[in-house]
Formats: C-alpha cells, sequence, structure tokens
C-alpha cells in the first residue's frame, strides 16, 4: 500500500504564473518526496480534511521547507476547497492522468462584460471553443473549476471549466491531461452539467458530529433545488424556500456547516463577508445586486452570508443604512431561481426582522449546546474513526464530563489531550535524554528508511484526558469570574442529609432524564442555603459543582451592585446569559441578602436588581440546564418572592455540627496531621459542642500552631499534643449562641419550611 503523511498547506514564495501550467503541482521538500516514493511530475492524491480526495501533480520545491510543509498554489486551494493551514495527506498514484475526451466550458464573465457584450451567440461559439484549445493545451494538468481569461475580437471574457468526460471510463479521477483529439464545448451540455450537479445537491455529516438533526432539516430544504423534483406535481401555492438562517452559540459548528453547504453540488457559490461591504452604502448595494445577478445566471446556486447581523443589523443609528432593505430585494428578486441564500449569526434577534420572514429567511436552524450524545459523536467526528488513539470507553469518558463544551472546545480540548500525552510518553520512554546530534541522527535514519517500524504511535490514557480537563474550560465561561473547586464531599464532615438532597437536585437532571420526563417531574431551578457564619455553607456548594462536574460560576451578591444606573441589572443578565451558554452549570451567590432584600426597606436601585434576578429564574425565558444556588446567613431580610415554588424552593437549613459531623471535621483534620495518640478525638468532638465548623477547624490549627511554637522553642519535632488543644479552646470563642439558633428555627417556622 502506497506510503501517505499529513501535511500542513502553505503558500508559494514565487510568481504564480498567469496562464495556469503549473496551476496543481504540490511542492514537497526532496525528503518528503523519498518517503513518498515520489519524482517530479508523479501524480499524487490528496486526502482533504473534511473526507473526498483530489489529485494533484507532486513537484520539487524551489526552497528549502519542512518535512511536513506542503506549497499549493491559489488556484489549486480555490478549485479544491482548501485552506491555508488545514491539514491534508499525500499518498502516491500509480496510474497517469487520463486523456480528456471532451470538456466543458462556461462564460462566468461578471456583470458588466455580460452587459456590455451580452451572451456569446450560437454561430460563434466555435470560435470561442477553438481559441481556448491554445490555453487547455499549455496547462500540465485540468480540473472542473479552473477559470480562463480569453480576449477575443476585442472582447475579454473568463470561462470556467464545467464537467470533463474523460476517453476512458472514469475511475474517480479528478485530473486530467487536455489531448490532440479533446473536443472543447461552450454551454453546449450545460443542461446535462446541471443535472449530474443538482442530483448530488446535498449536505454530507462527513467531519460534523450532532448536527443530524439540523443536516436533515437543510437537506429537506436542498430537495427543492433537484431536478427531480419536477415528477412529483406540488400544489399552485407551494414555493421552494429562499433563504436558511443558522444560529448558535459561539463554536457550536455554524462556520462547519456553511462548508459542507457551500461543497454540495452547486453549480457556484457565493460568499459575501462583512469586510466587503465596509466601503460604503452605494458599493455594497451594487455589489450585492452583482452577486444575485451572478446567482441567477449560475443555478443552482447558494449565496452565503455568515456574521449577517453585520450586513443586516437590527438596530442602527438614524446616519447609518444598513444593507437590510438591499437584501430584501435581491431575495425577492430570486423567487422564482433555483437560488438558495444561507446566513449565519450568533445572536438571531440583532438581524433585521424583515428578513426573518416566511418569503425570506423561513428556516431557522438552531445549532444548540451539544448533549453528552452529541459530544461523543463530535468527538467522532473529530477523531475521523475508531484507528485513533482514543477508544471508545475513553471517548465516553470525555462525553460526559464536557457539560457545556461546544464543537470548538472539544477540538481543543483533544489537542491539549495529545500534548500531554506526548509529554508523558516521551519521559517515560526516555526520549528526553538524547542529545540533539543523536536525535537529528535518528530523524535522518527514520526519513531514509521510511520505516514504519521506527515511528511510535500515541497512546492515549485516561490520565492525559483528566489532566487536560482541568486546563479547559468551555468557551462561554471564558469571559467571567470561574472558580474551579477542588472541594470533595469527603472533605466536609457531617451534613449527610444535606449532602443527599443537593445531589439528587443536580445528578438527577443529568442521569435520569427519562424518569423525571415519565412522573413529570420538573428540575430544581434554586437551592437557598441559610444558617450562622462558618457552618460550611459556601463550602457545600463548591463540593456539589466539583463532584457533579458541572461549570460552576461563583458571584458575590456585593460585587453585582453598582453606582451607575442600569450597570447591576446589565451584569446580572450577562451572567444568567453565560450560564445559559455553558450549561448545565450551577451560579453561585454569596451573600445574596446584599441583592434581594424585601422590596420595602431597600433602594429603588436594589429593587430593580431583585426584580431582575426574579425575571431570569421564572420570567418569560424559561431557566433551562442551570441551577441557581444561594447562601445567606440573613434569610430573614430576603423578599419572599424569591422562595417560591419555581425559584429558591429547595430551602436547606446549616445548623452548627452535632457530635458525629464534629467527629468527622476533627478526623478530616487528623488524618493531614501528626497527633499524639494521647488526645481522644471523641472527647475533644465533646468538649467543641456548639461549635461551627470553621471554628473546629480554627482550634485545630491553633493547636497546630502551639505546636510550632513549642518547636522553636526546644528545637525539637513535636506532635500536636492535647495540652495544645487545651490552649486552643481558650483562644478559640463561640460566636453562635443558643439564641442565634433558636432566631433560625422561629425564621424557618415562619416561612413554614419543612
Amino acid at each position: 500500500m502506497p506510503e501517505n503523511r499529513d501535511f500542513a498547506v502553505r503558500p508559494l514564495s514565487k510568481q504564480v504564473r498567469n496562464d495556469h501550467r503549473d496551476a496543481f503541482r504540490v511542492y514537497l521538500s526532496s525528503t518528503s518526496l523519498a518517503i513518498l516514493k515520489l519524482k517530479a511530475g508523479d501524480v499524487c492524491r490528496i486526502l482533504l480534511p473534511g473526507g473526498g480526495s483530489k489529485e494533484a501533480i507532486a513537484w520539487n520545491s524551489p526552497e528549502s521547507i519542512g518535512k511536513s510543509i506542503v506549497q499549493t498554489s491559489r488556484t489549486l486551494q480555490d478549485c479544491y476547497g482548501i485552506k491555508l493551514g488545514d491539514q491534508i495527506s499525500l499518498v502516491r498514484v500509480d496510474e497517469a492522468l487520463q486523456e480528456i475526451g471532451s470538456i466543458s466550458l462556461t462564460d462566468c464573465s461578471d456583470s458588466d462584460r455580460i452587459e456590455r457584450y451580452g451572451p456569446i451567440p450560437i454561430p460563434d461559439r466555435h470560435h470561442w471553443a477553438w481559441s481556448l484549445e491554445f490555453p487547455l493545451s499549455k496547462c500540465e494538468a485540468l480540473a472542473v473549476g479552473l477559470t480562463f481569461d480569453l480576449e477575443v475580437r476585442g472582447q475579454k471574457r473568463s470561462f470556467r471549466i464545467a464537467s470533463i468526460r474523460p476517453v476512458a471510463q472514469n475511475n474517480g479521477s479528478t485530473l486530467f491531461r487536455f489531448g490532440v483529439n479533446s473536443k472543447v464545448l461552450i454551454d453546449e451540455a450545460q443542461g446535462d452539467v446541471d443535472e449530474s450537479l443538482s442530483s448530488r445537491l446535498e449536505v454530507l455529516s462527513i467531519g460534523l458530529g450532532g448536527m443530524s438533526r439540523q443536516i436533515q432539516a437543510i437537506n429537506e430544504t436542498l430537495a427543492d433545488f433537484h431536478p427531480d423534483t419536477d415528477i412529483l406535481t406540488m400544489p399552485t401555492f407551494y414555493e421552494h424556500s429562499r433563504g436558511i438562517l443558522l444560529y448558535g452559540p459561539k463554536g457550536t459548528g455554524k462556520s462547519a456547516l456553511l462548508s459542507q453547504i457551500r461543497a454540495a453540488a452547486w453549480r457556484r457559490t457565493f460568499d459575501i463577508g462583512s469586510s466587503a461591504f465596509s466601503k460604503g452604502v452605494g458599493d455594497g448595494e451594487t455589489k450585492l445586486r452583482n452577486i444575485f445577478q451572478e446567482a441567477i445566471r449560475y443555478q443552482p446556486s447558494v449565496v452565503i452570508i455568515d456574521q449577517l447581523e453585520f450586513i443586516a443589523p437590527k438596530k442602527a443609528s438614524a446616519d447609518s443604512q444598513p444593507l437590510a432593505p438591499t437584501l430584501c430585494e435581491c431575495m425577492d428578486l430570486v423567487r422564482a431561481a433555483r437560488v438558495l441564500v444561507v446566513g449565519a449569526t450568533r445572536h438571531p434577534n440583532d438581524v433585521d426582522d424583515v428578513l426573518r420572514t416566511p418569503h425570506r429567511f423561513a428556516d431557522e436552524i438552531e445549532l444548540q449546546i451539544p448533549t453528552a450524545r452529541d459530544r461523543a459523536e463530535i468527538l467522532h467526528a473529530i477523531c475521523g474513526g475508531p484507528s485513533v488513539a482514543l477508544d471508545e470507553k475513553l471517548i465516553e469518558l470525555l462525553a460526559e464530563k464536557t457539560h457545556g463544551y461546544v464543537g470548538a472546545d472539544l477540538f481543543a480540548l483533544l489537542q491539549l489531550v495529545c500534548r500531554k500525552a506526548r509529554r508523558r510518553q516521551i519521559n517515560s520512554s526516555g526520549f528526553r535524554d538524547l542529545n540533539p546530534e543523536r536525535e537529528r541522527t535518528l530523524d535522518e535514519s527514520r526519513d531514509q528508511q521510511s520505516s514504519k517500524e521506527s515511528v511510535v504511535e500515541l497512546k492515549i490514557e485516561e490520565s492525559d484526558a483528566l489532566l487536560a480537563l482541568q486546563e479547559t474550560r468551555p468557551t462561554a465561561m471564558r469571559e467571567v469570574f470561574l472558580e474551579t473547586p477542588t472541594v470533595r464531599w469527603t472533605d466536609i464532615g457531617g451534613q449527610h442529609d444535606i449532602k443527599r438532597r443537593l445531589q439528587k437536585a443536580v445528578e438527577r437532571p443529568l442521569k435520569f432524564p427519562e424518569r423525571m420526563d415519565r412522573l413529570n417531574v420538573k428540575s430544581k431551578k434554586g437551592i437557598l442555603l441559610y444558617g450562622p457564619p462558618g457552618c460550611s455553607k459556601t463550602l457545600t456548594v463548591k463540593a456539589l459543582a466539583t463532584e457533579a462536574g458541572l461549570n460552576f460560576m461563583a458571584v458575590k451578591g456585593a460585587e453585582i451592585l453598582s453606582m451607575y444606573v442600569g450597570e447591576s441589572e446589565r451584569s446580572l443578565r450577562e451572567i444568567f446569559r453565560k450560564a445559559r451558554s455553558a450549561r448545565p452549570s450551577i451560579i453561585f451567590f454569596d451573600e445574596i441578602d446584599a441583592i434581594a432584600a424585601k422590596r420595602g426597606s431597600t433602594s429603588q436601585g436594589g429593587v430593580n436588581v431583585l426584580t431582575t434576578l426574579l425575571n431570569e429564574m421564572d420570567g418569560i425565558e424559561e431557566l433551562r440546564g442551570v441551577l441557581v444556588v444561594a447562601a445567606t446567613n440573613k434569610p430573614d431580610v430576603l423578599d419572599p418572592a424569591l422562595m417560591r415554588p419555581g425559584r429558591l424552593d429547595n430551602i436547606l437549613y446549616i445548623g452548627p455540627p452535632d457530635f458525629e459531623a464534629r467527629a468527622e471535621i476533627l478526623h478530616i483534620w487528623f488524618s493531614k496531621s501528626v497527633i499524639d495518640p494521647e488526645v481522644a478525638l471523641d472527647e475533644l468532638a465533646l468538649r467543641t459542642e456548639g461549635y461551627t465548623g470553621a471554628e473546629i477547624v480554627s482550634i485545630c490549627q491553633t493547636a497546630g500552631d502551639a505546636a510550632l511554637d513549642e518547636e522553636d522553642e526546644t528545637g525539637q519535632e513535636q506532635n500536636v499534643c492535647w495540652r495544645h488543644f487545651e490552649y486552643a479552646l481558650d483562644q478559640v470563642r463561640k460566636q453562635v449562641d443558643a439564641n442565634m439558633v433558636r432566631e433560625y428555627e422561629q425564621w424557618r417556622d415562619s416561612v413554614d419550611i419543612k
């Protein structure tokens, strides 16, 4: 089987020929040519990153380039849909280029030339075809999509190769050579070409994961553009769709899906970018109309508009003139033509409403945050198949632990996982002990031998994936304050009932959604933890986020408040927006009493913040996949509306620890220190009755400090003894008395919390 290797696409540094003679050459280093067993002029096959393959001519690079670099012309990149920086594979092809039997070209001149000269008259087509034979014969190789400029009788026109029929039966080749007997046709086989193209007009799922529903919806729309749709008579009122609007958060795959739509068998594709319309409104309107006129000439065609909100924004200043009216006019113009307009945006509400109608962008397709099953499909698509370093078990692990990750995040995560695995294998294999001269010798030997035995395949282990997960976070959470908790349930003593109730609130919607749907049970939206200071409310929430593996946003209530009007409300809405984008996630409001005090006892600014909080939790837009957890030691000042069903309806009291909880807290601290055997844990647990968890830890820390003081005085290592704890009990005072606990109990009874 021929050898193949991966290469990064780079541009040519030399001047490209205008006659396209060497347009389909790929330039490699002499070492790479030797490894692939190629010589200059041999045919090779390019394996594209999104699937499929194309042919090219191997050539020796005139300059010094790396062994993993391939240089290509801009013409080859445009014809084959390759971008700079793409990773492609090359493999040798044993067969020579096939000779062309007939080649069909279409006039693709710009609209100004078409208006000036008009279409080519039928009697003149033979003359134009004869004139094209010379530039075609000078080319080393030809492929569909190649464009030529030709001037005859004072008319300068552009021609594009629409189809190629070889002399022999085609075996999937994409590159051909022009022979003495090759026949040139101008627009004559256009009908056949269109039919063959349209019959394959569909979006493939190659390289895309978790988008089966979206791709199916797009292909249903593309069915309107197939020629065989005329067989089935549609009602007179039926009109084919003119536009598709793709929307979704950053990184969900809009650009990748646009690339697949672009790669469908359209006769021509037209891309509209915001940068092309920045020179003025009049110039932009002219360009837009010209593009749609071209699209009508080359049916079936597609017009792709990325970042639609910049071309046709919903809101604009008084002196600005967006292109929305012109775009509406153009979309109405293609009503009866086989022209599809596809737009993409992150924020559909920022697009002008006149475009979001059934007669324009009729089909709105959302690309949502992927679920665990979708994430597994995306990982499979990125890996490219089962013969990769990741096994099925590891892919399932990553899919389960990457809550809130979009496709771009998963791609970045896999890159980091590979780097972690490479570092581990190099360190464990002793490769780093080789000196540079030895490494260079081994590299040269490996290149010359071209032997697979000398190459060690990367093997990814679970530890590599877990290490990478600790260093990555979803795109939606990178712009906000994100605290990554490292607290486990085992780090908290006691509170077993609280732990169990919190686990149910978080884990049931994630692990057993079918059971909840069967019984029509909705997941909890909010949890309120209240109790005296120092009773591990914040620590409990951190452990909840760690154990559940959810995205965690910690917000202090006082930090939201701002002196500027509307700024606090905007900050609060932004927090919820980010949490929705990275769902499932937890928003933790510490000291929530700072922003949710009773409306009769606060300023107007505080009322607005509270109203915003209530609307975000249980307003018009449903809060899904986001759990709000709040903590306070002043529950009596909270507004009652915050604690009604549908908001913070799961209210849990976290009070001072009982005997068993105190013993667990002491045991956790003792296990990490050096304690003298004379210290009785149970007796110390009895002596600390009435102390909070934070105060018990403070007693242990004070006892440890006393032991360190003795070490300084005696110069000998000292264990933590009973006398040190006696000293600490005298130093640390109780801050929670019986009256304070009674007040919390009275508040609980007043709001009828069970």
